[in-house]
């Protein structure tokens, strides 16, 4: 089947990437995307005075079974095991081509090459023989390495139509475009472009076949080249698609209403993507998504920052057992203790209250609303936040958990912010063509 691209616009579908990104001015506001724990009283409340004590991490359960108390700790972990970093060193600071070299080698191409000549020839077994069919030549690495090289460049150059980049019309021409590729070239790798063999895909289980062979070389190459920091951020990304596919989502509240979902692991200072996991419809529960996206880097001692989609108290402890750390906010249906709902009640603006079992402390804290967060890293300590208010000389006083959650937890957010400052992403019908380029 071929796409029909002759009077297709290039329209811009990823525009709404930095909206979930929350400024300093949204969460002074109390606007937040993502739970971000918008400011509190200006009034200086500190947590009750309890009795301190540390905290020792063993292989044993008992820290585990304990009741829920008002006795806080000092949480004293191990430190993380991992050395962060890229593994390959270079000699000298590394070129462009260097880099994009270690993620993009010669596997990666040939798996391009032979699935788009392969795919071309079984269309023009099934359907009649076209324009573009009688003038396909077999496509190489080199021709390859053209075509993505300029769908990268069409991200930075905007057009309303995708023909006007090979326009001679000096007001809209781009020769650079006409010097690499002709646009028939272009038109035919665009439409034959594909990633596995049609009659391997007859696995009902399995939605995301048209994709898996780029699925299975990509995600181990970001797992191999760099080693992240300690700190992660766990949330959803969203490629724009409108079209029929059974793992369609849909949600009202983001301005990319239908889309694919893509659940992704980042680093929170840098916003690198150390894993992901595409959403298919298939039921799986949550915990087993959690684990699956997760274990790359369990028993590592890592921090886990996320929202209160994928937070819970059993969460919580269960990773706490593979010698991993959690902190987010959390639904008050996600096994909070009832007592700490109730005294959740009567607070006032500004004011906290917190419970512990074990390494688990659960923090309510009453802002312009009530802000829940469940943690195994810190304290139920409240620290200064660093930002006065207008017409108020004392700071805002905040739970050093929310703090520490606003920090870390935009490590999604600025991966797909530098998505959409190079968008390649065009309207088609075939969904794995939108998610191989996303």
């Amino acid at each position: 089947m071929t796409e029909r691209t002759n009077e297709e616009p290039f329209t811009e579908l990823y525009a709404d990437a930095l909206s979930d990104c929350p400024s300093d001015s949204e969460s002074d506001a109390g606007n937040f995307k993502y739970d971000t724990v918008s400011e509190g009283s200006e009034s200086d409340i500190r947590p009750p005075k309890s009795r301190k004590r540390n905290i020792i991490v063993s292989d044993s359960d008992d820290e585990l079974e304990e009741e829920w108390n008002e006795h806080d700790i000092t949480p004293n972990f191990s430190n993380y095991l991992n050395i962060p970093g890229a593994t390959v060193e270079f000699d000298d600071a590394p070129t462009i081509s260097e880099v994009t070299d270690l993620f993009f080698d010669k596997t990666f191409f040939d798996l391009i090459v032979t699935q788009t000549n392969l795919y071309h020839s079984q269309m023009k077994a099934l359907h009649k023989i076209s324009a573009k069919t009688v003038l396909w030549t077999e496509e190489s690495t080199s021709e390859i390495k053209k075509f993505l090289g300029l769908l990268i460049l069409m991200g930075q150059t905007r057009k309303s139509c995708w023909k006007d980049y090979w326009s001679t019309d000096p007001l809209v021409e781009v020769p650079i475009f006409r010097a690499t590729m002709t646009r028939t070239g272009f038109e035919q790798i665009l439409t034959f472009f594909h990633l596995n063999d049609n009659t391997q895909c007859i696995v009902p289980q399995d939605r995301l076949s048209k994709i898996k062979p780029l699925l299975d070389y990509i995600i181990p190459k970001y797992q191999a080249i760099y080693i992240p920091k300690q700190e992660l951020a766990l949330d959803e990304a969203m490629v724009p698609f409108r079209g029929r596919i059974s793992f369609r989502t849909y949600n009202p509240a983001k301005i990319t209403k239908y889309g694919i979902l893509i659940r992704m692991l980042c680093e929170s200072e840098s916003g690198y993507i150390c894993n992901f996991e595409i959403y298919s419809g298939q039921g799986k529960k949550l915990q087993e998504t959690i684990l699956s996206i997760l274990e790359p880097y369990l028993d590592c001692w890592h921090h886990i920052y996320q929202n209160n989609y994928y937070n819970s108290v059993s969460t919580a402890e269960l990773l706490f057992r593979r010698k991993t750390l959690v902190c987010g906010t959390i639904r008050e249906n996600r096994g909070l203790p009832k007592v700490l709902l109730e005294k959740s009640k009567s607070l006032h603006k500004g004011e906290m209250t917190f419970l512990r079992k074990g390494p688990i402390v659960v923090v309510t804290w009453k802002d312009k609303r009530i802000v829940r967060m469940v943690s195994t890293i810190h304290d139920a300590s409240m620290k200064s936040s660093g930002n006065r208010k207008k017409n108020y000389k004392d700071d805002t006083i905040k739970p050093t958990c929310i703090l520490q959650y606003n920090k870390h937890m935009k490590g999604v957010d600025r991966a797909d912010q530098y998505l959409a400052n190079s968008n390649i992403l065009r309207k088609t019908v075939k969904w794995y063509k939108k998610l191989a380029f996303f």
